[in-house]
């Protein structure tokens, strides 16, 4: 088509629009770069200054990449020049705030996950297009280490000090958890920080991780085994629909509860697993209430990961429900009232990526 004949108000928006793939794609090849430093530990070497060649030699690598690599970084601003230089004898050093979102792990503002999320999700491409064109899905375990370890450090602080220093006693579970003999289930656990904090701050807590990735309930008993409450956290290999045996105080979904192929019928065996005055607490995507067309970024990227990850896990599961990422309100609602619940209170705990609900 001749751009002659187009108008110009609509060559203008097309105009913008490739300037804003060609800007997102330079964010992904930018992502996929800082995967490579945080997988091969590039960023915690430079805590102090280091030419190409230390960096290399410290981080096992080779060093005509890690001189690339640099540059990279470099001109990404990701990293900082503190010694001018041809390309062997610049030095390069993490900035303060540089550290905190690529090197320490334990910070709020720690980015590193998202480069290990990114790439986790490009190993299943070929798979996902055959997913789109027979309606199967992919299982969690498919997407590999990068993603569950991604995941894992996504939650990782936010679970060990937010959970449960601001999110339970909002929540108003706390009373429930602190009493003598108190048990909870933690389904679709991961790594296990969740109950690891649960288990640290409620020193009369029993809890039982489910999950149904292998490799992530490995991880998560490895992870309370370090952490010192192996005897009161225990971890197991299970669909988070499946019956559960024993009777519990509070049932927790955080942030897995849209990931899960039948979520109603989870849902309904944790009611019927719950103790007289028993809760169950939903953490999950703070999606908006509607589906509106041009959505802020955060709604843009639960909508993205949607397409690329969640709903492909989701529907892994036969007869799946297929909810996908952008987990609505109106969606918790109709699915805890199939199960069997009276009430869904929204908590009134402020966050730009989740909301929490208590259901009774």
């Amino acid at each position: 088509m001749s751009t002659t004949a187009v108008d110009e108000a609509v060559l203008a928006d097309a105009g913008g629009l490739v300037e804003r793939l060609f800007l997102a794609t330079i964010g992904a090849v930018e992502v996929t770069a800082v995967y490579l430093g945080v997988r091969l530990g590039l960023y915690r070497s430079l805590g102090e200054a280091r030419t190409a060649t230390e960096l290399a030699d410290e981080a096992g690598i080779d060093t005509r990449y890690a001189e690339e690599w640099l540059e990279q970084q470099a001109t990404a601003g990701l990293v900082g020049v503190v010694e001018p230089g041809d390309r062997s004898h610049r030095r390069y050093r993490l900035s303060e705030s540089q550290s905190l979102v690529l090197a320490d792990e334990t910070s709020p503002f720690y980015g590193g996950a998202l480069g290990m999320l990114l790439a986790g999700t490009g190993v299943v491409l070929p798979q996902l297009l055959d997913a789109f064109r027979t309606g199967d899905g992919i299982s969690f375990g498919e997407y590999g280490d990068d993603v569950r370890l991604g995941q894992s450090l996504f939650n990782k602080t936010a679970f060990l000090e937010q959970l449960t220093q601001e999110w339970i006693p909002a929540l108003g579970v706390g009373p429930l958890l602190e009493a003598p003999g108190a048990t909870a289930v933690d389904l679709g656990c991961g790594t296990g920080w969740s109950s690891i904090a649960l288990a640290r701050a409620y020193p009369n807590l029993s809890i039982l991780g489910i999950d149904s990735d292998e490799a992530s309930v490995m991880d998560a008993r490895g992870n309370a085994a370090e952490a010192g409450v192996s005897d009161r956290v225990r971890f197991e290999v299970a669909s988070a629909d499946a019956p559960l045996e024993t009777s519990y105080d509070v049932a927790l979904y955080l942030e897995c509860l849209h990931d899960l192929g039948h979520p109603v019928e989870s849902l309904a065996a944790a009611r019927a697993a719950l103790k007289p005055g028993g809760v169950v607490v939903v953490m999950d995507e703070r999606a908006e209430e509607e589906f509106t067309p041009h959505g802020s970024p955060i709604e843009r990227a639960f909508a993205a990961f949607s397409v690329v990850h969640c709903l492909p896990v989701g529907r892994s599961e036969p007869d799946s429900a297929a909810t996908g990422t952008l987990f609505r309100p109106s969606v918790l609602r109709e699915y805890a009232a199939r199960a069997g619940f009276g009430s869904v209170e929204v908590a009134p705990i402020e966050h730009d990526m989740f909301r929490f609900y208590v259901l009774r």
